[in-house]
């Protein structure tokens, strides 16, 4: 079956993490794609509740959640996940790039991470701007101040999340304003901002 779309979801001591912005984004996204009235909406929590009942890999304190889909159905994997640190970025230049919805085909991004060299990750740059990494948003500290660019490849939960908290401020950022910043951190369902 074929599902061009997906989700990833952070199960934390087996609690969904931010579920109603990846509903929010889950319903979008199909609408977006398939058209207003082509879709069968899911309650992705209740869908990821079944699912963990039986699963093998429950005892791990953090699991990653892959849950594809299209406009009528779903396939849901769960995996073991452990959290790395990313310290150092290179920036890519791609100006066609276009990722508004969270496809499964990630050639693309794939054809930019392999430019990385000896960095951890890459930062995306599209027409003068930064945009985000190849498996998440960005956000930049400058002093005590954390922001994130207001051109994004994809909205991400996370990005949404810590917005809508006051803890990131959205501004534009372009390629040559990068040094200007004291740390780069990449955000996604799996990694947020640790608190202080």
């Amino acid at each position: 079956m074929n599902f061009p779309l997906f989700e990833t979801l952070c199960i934390e001591q087996g609690k969904i993490k931010n579920s109603l912005y990846h509903q929010q984004r889950y319903e979008t996204s199909l609408r977006q794609f398939y058209g207003e009235s082509a879709v069968k909406i899911h309650d992705l929590y209740d869908i990821i509740e079944k699912n963990m009942k039986n699963h093998t890999v429950l005892h791990h304190p953090i699991l990653r959640c892959r849950l594809a889909y299209n406009q009528a159905d779903y396939h849901i994997e769960l995996f073991p996940y452990q959290r790395r640190t990313y310290q150092t970025f290179r920036p890519v230049i791609c100006n066609d790039i276009d990722y508004r919805l969270k496809y499964q085909d990630r050639h693309m991004l794939n054809k930019l991470l392999a430019q990385k060299g000896e960095a951890d990750e890459i930062i995306i740059i599209k027409q003068g701007k930064v945009t985000d990494c190849s498996i998440g948003n960005l956000i930049f500290r400058q002093g005590e101040q954390w922001f994130t660019p207001d051109s994004p490849l994809l909205k991400g939960t996370q990005r949404a999340c810590l917005l809508q908290q006051g803890i990131v401020q959205e501004i534009p950022i372009f390629a040559e304003d990068i040094p200007k910043f004291d740390e780069i951190r990449l955000i996604n369902a799996m990694n947020g901002l640790p608190s202080p």
